[in-house]
């Protein structure tokens, strides 16, 4: 017995043009989505730049002193 080969639609098979076209609606959909990943990416950016400015602005208001951070702990033995 002999095993059955594969079924291999050719391009003008229905089944073929089925797969293709899903195939070119997923790439469409992964478009779409890249370009929205982008943009958000973007905005974002945009955001965070603004954010980092008025804190630089907050930054130089403070009087001299306002704001000293406590030592780390790099050794985990609570001395500061």
């Amino acid at each position: 017995s002999t095993a059955a080969e594969p079924f291999v639609p050719s391009r003008g098979d229905p089944a073929w043009n089925t797969g293709c076209d899903r195939h070119m609606a997923v790439h469409d959909r992964l478009d779409i989505i890249e370009e929205t990943v982008e943009k958000t990416v973007e905005h974002l950016e945009t955001e965070v730049k603004g954010l980092l400015g008025q804190l630089e602005e907050l930054a130089w208001n403070l009087p001299p002193g306002s704001f000293s951070p406590p030592t780390p702990d790099l050794f985990g033995d609570g001395e500061q």
